[in-house]
């Protein structure tokens, strides 16, 4: 008879070096039966190894017993974390089980544009609707909806700020997947801001803080599955999650360039739970979906900015669904991590409004002086010039914006404004360290020109540099254009609640908003997603209606 191979996880009878030394797999279980037969032994037998189908009689696969204590019975999955490659290959040669290595994908992070023309962000909150809420046409199917109330939404992300104002209403309950030394004071709290933002735009709900979202009624369940990076096994354990909580919704905005057999597992067995997954095309620029989007049971999304132009940095291919809004979303972000700027410059007697963005990581505050061109910001630039209490003024180039900033700030610099060398506005970011001592911002290139030749010409320059905390930012990308599409997904669900998984991404894809350019390469997917069609379509489709396709 041949054996049954069963992997445990240890954390306690493993060593400290054992522990640092080991990796994480997830191995696929190939066999309902032999799972359910790995349960029934579950309590009394916390070893890995193998057993027979008979007699339950173990061997060791090696010298260091390991404990299960990782199992995703909805997915018949386990994790196993080992120093012992042998283990490992051992289980590969057998043919019952499939086992793949734990693959950390780079964090989502924040993509911010917030500029000086915005009108929200203070910390009362927004004063109006996002342009993103209305291009979706939310409102309209809001009646035919009611808001999306009784959906619940499943955000894996960053985790969630679940006091914020505009979400503690909609907010049910949370859950951590990834490791976490940071004394937070929930394991699932966001500290990035991404996750945050991506909630805000799927069910915010007008209320508390002004912010509206698609689905101001849906709930919202937060999975935190990055934190310094995404684990594979992370997203998949809160798939699984998802399935055991009965949620109707999955968002994903996130994503790698590579398959994976255990995740096709987990996304197929989410569909067949009547689970709507929703994930982010990528961000890249190029023709090639990334995964998760691209997986054949969800629904990839691209981005467009507010005249419903393709975003430059929107992947496209065969696999994409639809587009949504993608460019300068507002929405929430943990609470006072949010960068709202201010720009003034006085030239000679002229006072006017400058458009600027707050680089991510700049320090907070307001102050009035004397600007002083600083060419690219190197060392030696600075070299000669007096910049204490001054506004330093530089333009983009050669090294980066933390090391321009750095360098102004030991010549004694209160504030940074770094222009820029093309058309758009300059958008940066200082790292990963969010209480900078000084204001720094970002121009664009034509109002820069402008000061710098008023400063040329011999004119005395003088700015207002203003940054203030608020509990809002606008970022941009696909992640961003996702939990627009969940948040219609929702409002499907509860205008029609009996319909299957597939149903509802099919009628999205039908009721789309053809947009009038070149699709040779399914640039567009099916078009701009369009809530009130969808949301009209859904109520008249009786459940029995059996759809032919995926996407």
């Amino acid at each position: 008879m041949k054996n049954i191979l069963v992997t445990l996880v240890s954390v306690c009878l493993l060593s400290l070096q054992t522990l640092a030394e080991a990796k994480k797999y997830i191995v696929t279980i190939n066999s309902p039966q032999v799972f359910k037969q790995l349960q029934a032994h579950k309590k009394g037998f916390d070893t890995f190894g193998t057993f027979t189908e008979q007699s339950s009689t173990f061997h060791f696969l090696s010298q260091n017993p390991q404990k299960i204590n990782v199992t995703f019975d909805n997915l018949e999955m386990l994790v196993l974390e080992t120093n012992n490659p042998q283990d490992i290959e051992t289980l590969k040669a057998s043919g019952l089980v499939d086992v793949e290595e734990e693959v950390i994908f780079p964090e989502p992070k924040p993509f911010v544009n917030t500029s000086a023309n915005n009108t929200f962000g203070r910390l009362s909150g927004p004063l109006d609707t996002p342009w993103g809420i209305d291009a979706v046409k939310a409102p309209q199917a809001w009646g035919n909806s009611n808001e999306g109330e009784g959906v619940r939404v499943l955000v894996l992300d960053t985790g969630i700020d679940k006091d914020h104002p505009a979400l503690k209403s909609r907010f049910e309950k949370g859950k951590n997947f990834m490791p976490r030394e940071d004394g937070a004071e929930y394991d699932f709290k966001d500290v990035n801001g991404h996750g945050t933002h991506v909630a805000g735009t799927i069910a915010a709900d007008g209320v508390g803080g002004g912010l509206v979202g698609v689905a101001p009624k849906a709930k919202i369940l937060s999975a935190r599955v990055c934190g310094g990076g995404c684990s594979s096994i992370g997203i998949i354990g809160a798939v699984d999650w998802g399935i055991s909580e009965r949620v109707d919704v999955i968002n994903m905005s996130l994503g790698g360039p590579f398959p994976s057999g255990a995740a096709i597992k987990a996304y197929k067995r989410a569909e067949a739970a009547d689970i709507v997954v929703v994930a982010a095309s990528g961000n890249d620029g190029k023709n090639s979906v990334s995964y998760p989007a691209a997986y054949e049971t969800t629904f990839a999304v691209g981005a467009v900015d507010s005249k419903l132009q393709k975003a430059k940095f929107s992947q496209w291919g065969k696999e994409l669904n639809v587009m949504a809004p993608g460019v300068d979303v507002f929405s929430s972000v943990p609470l006072g991590s949010g960068r709202n700027s201010r720009l003034e410059g006085l030239l000679g007697k002229s006072r006017v409004d400058l458009e600027s963005t707050p680089m991510a990581g700049s320090g907070t505050g307001e102050i009035e002086a004397e600007v002083i061109y600083a060419g690219l910001g190197r060392e030696e630039d600075l070299k000669t010039l007096n910049l204490k209490g001054k506004v330093a003024f530089i333009k983009r180039g050669e090294i980066s914006f933390k090391d321009k900033a750095d360098n102004a700030l030991r010549k004694g610099a209160s504030a940074v404004v770094i222009y820029n060398h093309e058309a758009e506005m300059l958008h940066g970011t200082l790292g990963d360290d969010l209480n900078y001592q000084i204001p720094v911002l970002g121009m664009n290139k034509e109002q820069g020109d402008s000061v710098k030749n008023a400063i040329d010409s011999g004119t005395q320059v003088t700015m207002v540099v203003a940054v203030d905390k608020t509990d809002y930012a606008t970022f941009q990308g696909t992640s961003m254009a996702s939990p627009h599409v969940a948040g219609v997904a929702a409002l499907v669900r509860a205008s029609n609640p009996r319909l299957r998984a597939q149903q509802v991404r099919q009628v999205i894809s039908d009721t789309a908003t053809q947009l009038n350019e070149a699709n040779d390469e399914n640039q567009w997917g099916a078009g701009m997603v369009n809530a009130e069609e969808a949301v009209n379509s859904a109520k008249i489709m009786a459940p029995e209606f059996l759809l032919t396709g995926t996407n």
